[in-house]
């Protein structure tokens, strides 16, 4: 039975049907996406969001461990218990 993505023409599934294997389009996506983030984080640092105390107060779902750089205070803040504090 055809799934109705079956006919558009960029539709790769991430598994292919009635396998165990990644689709090839996936495969190099995570391996590219992998392999940029690794070359990123060894020669650079991690770059943090910036946003604005205003920008900060407006995100939502906001989890314990969420960091930002706030450019209104000008110091990286952490989210932890309800309350984001600078470190």
């Amino acid at each position: 039975m055809a799934n109705d993505f079956d006919q558009f023409p960029l539709y790769d599934p991430l598994i292919k049907e009635g396998t165990d294997k990644m689709s090839s389009v996936w495969i190099n996506s995570i391996s590219t996406f992998y392999m940029n983030l690794i070359g990123y984080l060894t020669q650079g640092g991690i770059l943090l969001p910036q946003l604005t105390t205003a920008q900060r107060d407006a995100l939502i779902n906001v989890t314990n461990g969420q960091m930002i750089y706030n450019t209104t205070l000008g110091s990286a803040q952490y989210f932890k218990a309800g309350a984001w504090s600078s470190f």
